[in-house]
């Protein structure tokens, strides 16, 4: 999921260009603000829109506030709304511990799930809930020492060293205290953030996914919209209330906050906020990084999953227990697909390379108006320039080749064979420990790997793989595939990469966790002696990724000492401040409720309601709506959950917050901090918002708080999750019926 930022025109250039370098009191409803930068905001104007609330409840660095009520879950982000931990996030962030929990006779993925009281709650498998405790200013800690001549590899280890010390210092595992410290601003500034980690999630309500993830993929970023995309979990901790592993002794969390959710919905334009975790921006990125990403990495990238949506599908056929595992998966890489799509629709549509370049154009004559200018960023643009052009010679193969690298955990492990061997054959002194220990703990996770491994996904990824490979233009080919290859044509090679596939998934030395265990007890010599032309294809690739992970590490090095300079000469240029961008910290962003034109002769209104849904029902996945909804809205029984005219429910509705991939689960509240709303999506309109933000098109989606409670009470008959709530504005029905 994902919004968006649009840019202004090239003669506004110095005013509205680069928006990044707007001062935070100038800006529209553009920014992921930290919490601590919100006193910067233009408090008047957002008081005269509608905020009703001070910062201070917002963010208490000394108290209570929604910072604690807010945390981060899985891939996205939740929020506490009762006292005894019960947690509200997304159906599609909490759907890869429905599909963990599901099998064809207990299909939660599908049918939902219904905890009738605490010891039914299902647990989530691998969830955690991080809380932020902190977030310090260490800039100065981080960059003390080094100084312009220190070369970008030696500056890039130097502040991860530091940034490694000063987050372990600020950790205290046994306390669930966990840390770590990110670059701001591209590197120009550095903060600490602490977490208290939960460990123990559980699930308490899902709907089934004909409501969670109604419309699918053909709805997927789209408007109008009609999903209840949410679920209910709680988080646990020990008896002492500490941080522990799921067991039955634990007890409800209990939040230092937790939101109140108001009935009273919201109006158009009326103000909205979120708080969330956003996951990555990249909006002061110089035109050469826009460039490769629109025109190199991102259709590469499409091309590769579009595909592998294909044969995951292809593999799943006939196989309901397989399908069942696979759609999580399945969604993953769709909704990533659609994202980039779009995204790249979105920025050759814009113009955002041109504008980037009408950009680096006025800075470098600004530069050259001054020779201390010239001294301190005059290398800036060109070095940016010339590092580019050599990370795009090679960008095809590169990435193909982290495709190979990823292809499965037994894949990465085989890599290993050859090295260890060799390894092996050397005095113990000179063995490299670093490798060992990786070794070490690859065969220490083999069982499981073999436990939850697919051989039909992977042979099918695999020789899709191999066959793309050979499309690679001259220059970029893959020794390691094409020395096996290279001299078969048509059908020949095409036999070929599948007999070569099916020894990866069927050999009798890769079929078993104990046979690839055996494999590094052997010598050179022995290995030999096996002629699995497959290991040593592993180990080739191994050898190649490698090569080009540390080309690429140069790369970020370089471009790391190069962009904090390109963004404080920018922001001195036009006597501006920066806010920064999304890194998966907590983030505060304001808009307004609002529709959108998509396009020529077309108005999106901001709500749908459940008649939309009824209008979008076929009978058929994934619009198909379920019976008892259905019966519902022909019986028109809505409870307090209706518009005020008794006809309908509230579904979706649309606002100018600024949120991306990570804001799925926040939530949105009014001006009084009430819910009114779950983030869960953003509008194909607004994608390509990781590099530039869309005022007049990019929306964010959210869920209505009242359908959410609608289909927990009145559908799920999970109405007494209702008693741990606290709700405003609640109709005189509701008041009645507690």
């Amino acid at each position: 999921m994902t919004a968006t930022y649009s840019r202004a025109t090239a003669l506004l250039l110095s005013v509205l260009l680069f928006i990044s370098l707007i001062p935070l009191s100038a800006l529209g409803e553009e920014g992921m603000f930290l919490p601590n930068m919100l006193n910067e905001l233009p408090l008047k104007k957002l008081q005269q829109r509608g905020l009703k609330i001070p910062i201070a409840d917002i963010y208490n660095p000394n108290g209570p506030s929604i910072k604690d009520a807010v945390v981060i879950v899985d891939g996205g982000t939740g929020e506490f709304l009762s006292p005894e931990g019960l947690l509200l996030t997304n159906h599609h962030v909490a759907f890869d511990a429905l599909v963990a929990a599901s099998d064809p006779a207990k299909d939660y993925a599908s049918n939902g799930y219904f905890a009738h009281n605490h010891s039914e709650e299902l647990p989530a498998k691998g969830y955690t809930a991080q809380i932020t405790q902190e977030l310090k200013d260490v800039t100065a800690e981080v960059l003390a020492g080094i100084t312009d001549v220190t070369s970008p590899q030696d500056r890039a280890a130097a502040i991860a060293s530091k940034s490694r010390a000063i987050a372990t210092a600020a950790s205290k595992p046994s306390e669930g205290i966990t840390a770590n410290v990110l670059p701001l601003n591209e590197g120009l500034s550095y903060y600490l953030f602490t977490y208290l980690t939960l460990r123990d999630v559980r699930i308490v309500y899902a709907p089934p996914k004909n409501i969670g993830f109604f419309g699918g993929d053909p709805d997927n970023f789209e408007w109008p919209r009609h999903d209840g995309d949410f679920t209910f979990m709680r988080v646990y901790a020990g008896p002492d209330g500490k941080p522990a592993e799921y067991a039955a002794s634990n007890v409800p969390f209990k939040p230092k906050k937790f939101l109140s959710i108001s009935m009273g919905g919201v109006k158009e334009n009326e103000f909205v906020m979120v708080m969330g975790y956003p996951g990555s921006t990249r909006r002061y990125r110089e035109s050469y990084s826009v460039a490769y990403n629109q025109d190199v990495a991102m259709p590469f990238i499409i091309d590769v999953f579009n595909k592998q949506i294909e044969e995951l599908q292809n593999v799943g056929k006939g196989n309901r227990e397989l399908q069942i595992k696979l759609q999580s998966r399945i969604f993953e890489i769709s909704n990533t697909l659609k994202d980039l799509e779009g995204s790249v629709i979105a920025m050759r549509r814009e113009g955002i390379v041109d504008k980037k370049r009408a950009e680096e154009a006025a800075f470098a004559r600004w530069i050259s108006e001054n020779p201390d200018r010239q001294k301190k960023y005059g290398e800036v643009l060109p070095s940016l320039e010339k590092a580019y052009a050599e990370l795009t010679k090679t960008a095809q193969r590169d990435l193909m080749v982290q495709q190979f690298a990823s292809l499965s955990d037994v894949f990465e492990v085989l890599s290993l064979v050859n090295r260890v061997a060799a390894e092996k054959e050397k005095p113990q002194s000179d063995r490299n420990a670093n490798l060992m220990m990786t070794v070490l703990r690859a065969r220490g996770a083999l069982p499981e790997i073999f436990a939850e491994r697919n051989g039909a996904v992977e042979r099918a990824m695999f020789i899709f793989l191999l066959r793309k490979a050979a499309e690679l233009p001259a220059g970029q080919k893959i020794d390691a595939v094409e020395k096996r290859f290279g001299n078969l044509q048509g059908d020949a090679r095409i036999r070929a990469e599948e007999d070569f596939a099916r020894t990866f998934t069927e050999g009798k030395n890769f079929a078993t966790a104990e046979a690839v265990n055996a494999l590094f007890e052997k010598t050179p010599a022995q290995l030999k002696e096996l002629n699995e032309p497959l290991i040593d294809f592993a180990g080739e690739i191994g050898e190649l990724g490698a090569q080009i992970g540390a080309n690429q590490r140069a790369f970020n090095a370089t471009v790391s000492l190069l962009r904090p300079l390109l963004v404080q000469g920018m922001s001195e240029m036009h006597g501006n401040k920066p806010y920064p961008d999304a890194n998966r910290t907590l983030r505060f962003t304001y808009g307004d409720v609002k529709g959108y034109v998509p396009h020529d002769a077309a108005i999106y209104q901001p709500f749908t309601m459940l008649s939309g849904v009824i209008e979008k029902d076929t009978g058929r996945e994934p619009f198909d709506v379920p019976a008892k909804l259905k019966q519902l809205y022909r019986a028109r029984d809505f409870g307090p959950y209706a518009t005020p005219d008794g006809q309908n429910v509230p579904v979706d509705f649309l606002s100018t917050t600024d949120i991306i991939g990570g804001n799925s689960g926040s939530p949105i509240m009014n001006g009084r901090g009430e819910q009114v709303g779950i983030i869960f999506d953003g509008n194909y309109e607004g994608l390509g918002n990781d590099f530039f933000y869309n005022e007049a098109k990019g929306r964010a989606i959210a869920v209505d708080i009242r359908y959410v409670l609608f289909i927990a009470d009145k559908f799920g008959g999970a109405g007494y999750i209702l008693k741990e709530l606290d709700i405003k504005n609640v109709p005189a029905a509701l008041r009645r019926a507690a």
